[in-house]
């Protein structure tokens, strides 16, 4: 699916009301066999959710994929690779990593993609086709597939579907784009499987929600800090003394600027950019005027942004890596491990 601005427009509701009921038609399309699904014969996991960014649904993936291997599979990781540049042969489906690391560079990976190649260890394939990519997967020799961002991509069967949500971000009360922050229907949150909520704690519309299903509480742990180019990992404690200003290229920020908060920096200025920023001269210069004006000590972001800065920028740069926790990872392992061993599910 193509992603809308991440800026929520509200006098265009009654054209999110259109989205929302196109985006319908087409999930119903799949479940009654008028448009195709395709089952690649293994089990193939979908992390996704309901709204645009800031949900941990790539640290999910990340984690879910080391989870599979520490079972004895071999997952891969596919993803659209939304925002990426391709090269002039515009390659699909575009092997990212075999296993070992990049293989491609960030603009033509795409930045999510080529940080899950960093730092998965498995095969990472991109495609608008998330079919093509699965089958490509499978000739690298993966035995599993996590869809990355595929709650929307109803194409590829899968055996499990995990929905990222907040806490603090009940559906119910929210818009389909371009009103609002929605991708698609609230009642389309009825396919998960399992609901990955970020938040400490669940609210009763959000338990409501669950109806049965299993509902884990998840949190960003910051675990330490990534140097450019190389990315080698040095302590939280290595950021020099005195402020600091912060950047980053996501869909909702606000989660970034939580992340910084709760680690108690003391940030002087901040600049959120549009989602997937491309980093060219223009957001170059701004990121300039960022540190002159602030007399930062450093600049912070995220490694998804840290990794399109080009080499001579990104040297005064440090990015802030993150892992994902679930409150109960046994209980997420046993559920995983069951869809490893039963295999297919029937419906898309």
């Amino acid at each position: 699916m193509t992603k809308p601005s991440a800026r929520p427009l509200p006098l265009l509701a009654p054209l999110g009301s259109v989205w929302g009921s196109l985006t319908a038609a087409r999930r119903r399309a799949y479940e009654r066999g008028w448009l195709p699904s395709y089952d690649l014969g293994v089990p193939t996991f979908s992390v996704g959710n309901l709204t645009l960014g800031g949900n941990g649904k790539t640290p999910m993936a990340l984690w879910l994929a080391g989870q599979i291997g520490g079972l004895g599979r071999g997952p891969a990781i596919l993803s659209r690779g939304y925002g990426r540049t391709p090269d002039k042969r515009g390659r699909e489906p575009l092997v990212v990593s075999a296993g070992d690391g990049p293989l491609v560079g960030a603009r033509e990976a795409g930045d999510e993609p080529y940080c899950l190649a960093m730092r998965s260890g498995c095969p990472v394939v991109v495609a608008r086709d998330r079919v093509l990519a699965g089958v490509r997967a499978l000739e690298l020799g993966a035995d599993a597939l996590v869809l990355d961002d595929g709650f929307q991509h109803l194409a590829l069967r899968r055996h499990l579907d995990v929905l990222m949500i907040r806490t603090a971000d009940d559906p119910s009360g929210q818009k389909v784009v371009p009103a609002g922050y929605l991708r698609e229907n609230p009642r389309a949150q009825s396919r998960a499987d399992v609901l990955v909520a970020l938040g400490r704690e669940a609210p009763p519309w959000l338990v409501k929600m669950a109806a049965g299903r299993p509902l884990f509480l998840a949190r960003l742990k910051p675990s330490g800090l990534l140097v450019p180019p190389d990315f080698g990992r040095v302590p939280l404690s290595s950021l020099p003394p005195g402020p600091l200003a912060a950047f980053c290229g996501l869909g909702r920020p606000g989660a970034f600027w939580d992340t910084l908060d709760g680690l108690g920096l003391d940030v002087a200025a901040r600049l959120a950019l549009p989602d997937h920023e491309d980093y060219g001269p223009a957001s170059l210069r701004r990121l300039d005027e960022l540190r002159r004006a602030s007399r930062a000590k450093s600049l912070l972001t995220t490694l998804k942004d840290a990794v399109k800065l080009p080499p001579d920028f990104s040297r005064d740069v440090l990015a802030l890596d993150v892992g994902l926790e679930l409150d109960r990872p046994g209980e997420f392992l046993k559920i995983a491990a069951g869809v490893l061993a039963a295999g297919r599910k029937e419906r898309p």
